[in-house]
């Protein structure tokens, strides 16, 4: 669960919310400003707002600024003996005539929060009329992030003239959002199904008041952990199970890595199983097993689907030889899940396939893999 948010009198959003008001931002050419928690993806969901709109964009992050930076340079013009502004080469100049199909680009803002006097109030000229010094520039939107105060990430207040130019959100992070995110760009499904499981881990940031407490779990860390993790299974280490648990603890902290330790430790055990049953069809023995023994081993049989999914080249259409051996081990994979709980099913296909792994290898064409969809939406009626 997220920690008790500082904001007085500031709306909240998750993820999927940022996203649908970033895009009426970029929609009506305005501006918004999006505060919370440092590692919860408020950058990146701006930037996919963007692109999903079909807008270039420009970054520019105010920690790292100081006001000849934003404001450029004096120069002085010889020929009408008047002081003008060298601006930033990152700042797309406005058209002067501009064609009709022209769109502009998208301002994001990070770090807002860390931005100087003399950075915000240069800021309010940009927010107001998308110049600098009186120099047009070709921006559209701005989305602005910022953290917040209480992170120990020498936060400063923000003018309120230019808060009073946005619209301004706090986000609080919700695992949901981010496991169809995770799903979507095939994240190690071990990780995603552990938070699945215990979405309290999902963001916990540190309480204990040490200000070196510098591991805590995040949209970030968690998707950072992922990626080292999948590589770490792919690779020579793909038995240490002891490197890969110190993998993920580098990024989460030791708490949070000692309980995913469980999962990878019935992982190294069902492994075995989980190989019989893609290749042969052999049902893992799962009788006397924990819920989370079986769930690990649905998520693990899940992964190998993806996996063969991602063999072929991105954006290609398989072929049918792909197609065939994806389709075999669906098949497998479907005819122990038809026998196992909607719970269970669940855990397994949310964790680990898309829509599009699903349509692009034609899997609604075997008829085991559709048998555990009908469970699954049975179950959701029922509920």
């Amino acid at each position: 669960m997220a920690a008790a948010q500082v904001f007085t009198n500031i709306p909240q959003l998750d993820q999927a919310g940022v996203k649908t008001y970033s895009k009426f931002t970029i929609e009506t050419g305005g501006n918004m400003i999006t505060l919370g928690p440092s590692g919860t993806g408020k950058t990146e969901i701006k930037v996919q707002a963007a692109q999903e709109m079909g807008y270039d964009f420009v970054y520019l992050n105010l920690s790292v600024l100081e006001a000849p930076d934003l404001v450029g340079l004096p120069m002085i013009d010889e020929k009408e003996m008047k002081t003008k502004y060298a601006l930033p080469a990152a700042f797309p100049r406005a058209p002067e005539d501009p064609d009709k199909g022209h769109k502009g680009r998208i301002l994001l803002v990070d770090e807002l929060d860390k931005a100087k006097p003399e950075l915000q109030n240069p800021m309010l000229e940009l927010f107001q009329y998308r110049s600098i010094n009186g120099q047009s520039l070709d921006f559209h939107a701005v989305l602005a992030t910022g953290n917040r105060p209480d992170e120990g990430a020498f936060s400063l207040p923000i003018n309120k003239a230019l808060t009073g130019r946005c619209r301004v959100y706090q986000m609080v992070p919700r695992f949901e959002p981010w496991q169809d995110w995770a799903s979507s760009v095939g994240l190690n499904g071990l990780i995603v199904g552990f938070l699945h499981r215990n979405p309290d881990f999902f963001f916990r940031p540190d309480q204990s008041g040490d200000t070196t407490a510098y591991c805590s779990c995040s949209a970030r860390t968690w998707s950072n952990a992922a990626r080292d993790l999948d590589y770490a299974q792919r690779g020579t280490r793909q038995n240490d199970y002891t490197f890969q648990q110190n993998v993920v603890a580098g990024y989460v902290g030791v708490e949070a890595a000692t309980k995913f330790q469980v999962w990878l430790e019935h992982y190294k055990e069902i492994y075995p199983m989980i190989d019989a049953l893609v290749n042969k069809g052999t049902k893992p023995n799962l009788g006397n097993n924990t819920m989370d023994r079986i769930i690990v081993t649905a998520i693990a049989a899940g992964q190998e689907i993806a996996r063969r999914c991602d063999g072929h080249k991105a954006g290609e259409k398989p072929s049918k030889k792909e197609v065939d051996d994806v389709h075999k081990v669906v098949k497998n994979v479907s005819e122990w899940l038809k026998e196992c709980s909607p719970d269970i099913q669940i855990a397994a296909m949310k964790s680990t396939l898309t829509v599009d792994k699903i349509s692009a290898f034609k899997m609604t064409d075997v008829p085991a893999f559709m048998a555990v969809f009908r469970n699954i939406n049975q179950s959701f009626k029922n509920s």
